[in-house]
């Protein structure tokens, strides 16, 4: 019984042993996947960095653009005031003045209509980069709460691994009590195999103690050792007494 017990412990703690060394894997996978969500967590935080510089140049770029817009519409509609002056003041003068002031109105309404498709383009850009801002922003959410996630089941495995390795402990230290209870098993059978050694020398004795005393008083051995316990017709009370204990130690073997 102490053998089969030893033996289902054993077998228990190399259970609990492989099943600690598959947790250690999957904690070291776990860990692993942490660091390569943090690591990418890190880098879109860095591009989320950039895109926000960059945004924030092409800002000042599309202010800087809107202020020359409207220093050059002050600046036509100042030429434009000017051509009417002169047009009112000055109906004298030549028609190319006239037409060097028309021509460098409509380059200034070709420069106009350039940068407002310009700015119409970097509209779009800006709106495009903020879109994708947004999506390195939720991207950055979702990578956080999924860290968190890990962490907390990295943390739940380190908790599930210090109670195997604590029903480990438990189950070793039973193991060891077995042992020394099996050890303390064995000595008592071994005292109870002297003992019995030493019972057996002593019967040995006193069968050949039994043996010359029924020579000397005429009686066989044969005829001893058939008669029954206690029913000696004659001899004296030692005697009979040491034939019973023979008789009972024959038959106790049996």
């Amino acid at each position: 019984m102490l053998l089969y017990c030893s033996t289902l412990l054993l077998d228990e703690k190399r259970r609990l042993e492989a099943r600690i060394a598959t947790l250690e894997e999957e904690l070291e996978e776990e860990q692993s996947n942490s660091e390569i969500l943090m690591d990418r967590a890190r880098k879109a935080q860095i591009s989320i960095e950039q895109l926000t510089t960059d945004l924030a140049a092409e800002r000042s770029t599309t202010q800087k653009l809107e202020t020359g817009r409207m220093l050059l519409e002050r600046q036509n509609k100042d030429l434009k005031a000017k051509l009417v002056e002169l047009e009112t003041a000055q109906r004298t003068k030549t028609k190319a003045t006239i037409a060097t002031l028309e021509s460098k109105i409509n380059n200034l309404e070709e420069q106009l209509e350039a940068e407002a498709k310009e700015r119409f383009a970097q509209q779009k850009t800006n709106r495009k980069q903020e879109k994708k801002l947004k999506e390195l922003v939720m991207q950055l959410e979702d990578e956080r709460r999924h860290a968190d996630q890990y962490k907390e089941q990295v943390e739940k495995v380190n908790m599930r691994v210090k109670g195997l390795k604590r029903q480990l402990d438990e189950a070793e230290e039973e193991i060891s009590r077995e042992k020394a209870q099996k050890r303390k098993a064995q000595r008592d059978m071994e005292d109870m195999m002297e003992s019995h050694e030493a019972m057996s020398r002593e019967l040995t004795n006193l069968k050949n103690k039994l043996r010359r005393g029924g020579a000397g008083t005429g009686i066989g051995l044969p005829r001893l050792t058939g008669t029954k316990r206690g029913s000696l017709p004659t001899g004296s009370g030692d005697d009979s007494s040491i034939q019973d204990d023979s008789v009972d130690g024959e038959e106790a073997p049996n």
